[in-house]
């Protein structure tokens, strides 16, 4: 599995503007910059721009839909906290890589991301109980053994390639293994995930993209089918049971829902925790100070987590859509209009945070957007915490010397989502 990537280095950007020969005076630049998929590795250097010249923006872009753009931590948390700015069903439309009838689209536009307040609300309730930070700590000592395990295989090496050899493979078997999947399909489901989630970059699609994307939602239709029917007659202690036998007012879950669910959680509960994993060891290579700090101390790594989401995370950009007219200061955003959040931007507001490029381990912990807020915060929060902190501490510890085995490494051609492509570590034996 390799993913297409953008040649980067481990040179920090430019702290607080953007390239040296970049004079922007028109946000619509800005926003041109942050689209090209050959300035990922420049995204915040870009944000701080967009932020000085327009914080909130009504953007002409039409990759962007016309949306209003925001890059300010209080804005952004406004509408969060506000409950007429919901997540739009519409943007499920984007999407419709195959065609209305696309297995892809089907399954896209059933997950509760992109279902109306009603219907979200009564699956996210019927979900949210199986990843409470309490269930979710019972689950370390899994994440643990995952990681061990991964560590293990390369130890002797010295070296290994970060995203295909660890922070991909480790959450993708623990939430196989929250599912219920057994080791032996680990295989199938991991083939599954992979071109189901290329097919979710509408930046870089292709043909054969779409139909590898419309053939592992048919996959996953049959695969998690055939669980459900088997979790029918026999359930397990796991979360397919508990999806299939959950039920709220004497309404449980159709087949449809279930499976939706399941690759939500699936989908959602690997790829983005593989980035943060990825962007958290970019950050330490980029800071040797603080890796530095996290090998002598690694029990700092539980709060290290914090400041590894609000620093670098792996999703960059929400949406809301306004159901009624909303003031953010001096702007009036119209009732029926979108607000696109830069997560990024404003998790590096120096409004809100000192030195926000800086990356300090011992940052006191604050309230960052990483992982959204308010009624659609992320229901695998817990687990991502969890997942990141055991994987980070277990390459700290396990790893004297660890360090980049090259200058160069790939970041992922993709905005929403954010993590190196391909990134060659190594370490004393």
């Amino acid at each position: 599995m390799a993913a297409s990537g953008v040649p980067a280095t481990l040179a920090p950007p430019p702290s607080g503007g953007a390239r040296p020969e970049d004079a922007f005076d028109d946000p619509e630049d800005v926003l041109a910059a942050i689209l090209d998929p050959q300035r990922r590795g420049e995204l915040y250097p870009l944000y701080h721009a967009m932020r000085a010249l327009s914080p909130i923006h009504h953007t002409s872009n039409e990759r962007l839909h016309h949306a209003w753009v925001l890059t300010r931590f209080d804005d952004s948390m406004q509408v969060y906290l506000n409950p007429q700015a919901i997540n739009d069903p519409a943007t499920a439309e984007i999407y419709r890589n195959g065609g209305s009838e696309g297995a892809f689209y089907q399954t896209m536009r059933a997950m509760m991301l992109f279902l109306d307040s009603p219907e979200h609300d009564r699956l996210r309730r019927l979900v949210i109980r199986s990843f409470t930070p309490r269930a979710i700590e019972r689950l370390r000592p899994l994440t643990q053994a995952v990681a061990d395990e991964l560590a293990d295989a390369v130890a002797t090496d010295g070296e290994m390639e970060l995203v295909s050899q660890y922070a991909y493979p480790l959450p993708i078997r623990v939430i196989a293994h929250i599912l219920g999947i057994p080791p032996s399909d680990h295989g199938i489901i991991e083939a599954l995930a992979w071109d189901f989630a290329r097919a979710g970059d509408p930046s870089a699609l292709t043909p054969e993209i779409v139909r590898k994307g419309d053939d592992a939602a048919l996959g996953f239709q049959d695969y998690f089918g055939r669980m459900i029917h088997e979790r029918r007659l026999e359930p397990r202690d796991d979360v397919l049971s508990a999806l299939v036998s959950a039920e709220e007012d004497g309404v449980g879950l159709s087949r449809h829902e279930i499976v939706a669910t399941a690759v939500l959680l699936m989908q959602a509960g690997h790829e983005t925790t593989a980035d943060l994993i990825g962007n958290s060891i970019i950050g330490l290579l980029r800071h040797p100070d603080q890796l530095a700090l996290l090998q002598r101390e690694p029990e700092l790594t539980k709060v290290a987590t914090e400041e590894f989401l609000r620093y670098d995370g792996s999703v960059q950009v929400n949406h809301r859509l306004l159901r009624e007219d909303m003031r953010l200061g001096d702007v009036v955003i119209p009732a029926g209009d979108v607000a696109l959040i830069f997560l990024g931007a404003a998790n590096r507001d120096p409004a809100r945070f000192a030195e926000p490029d800086r990356l300090d381990v011992r940052r006191a912990p604050a309230p960052h957007l990483a992982l959204s807020y308010g009624a659609y915060y992320c229901v695998g929060a817990s687990l991502a915490r969890t997942e990141v902190h055991v994987g980070v501490r277990t390459l700290v510890e396990r790893f004297g010397g660890l360090d980049a085995a090259s200058e160069a490494f790939q970041w992922r051609n993709t905005l929403t989502l954010r993590g190196p492509a391909e990134l060659h570590l190594r370490w004393d034996r």
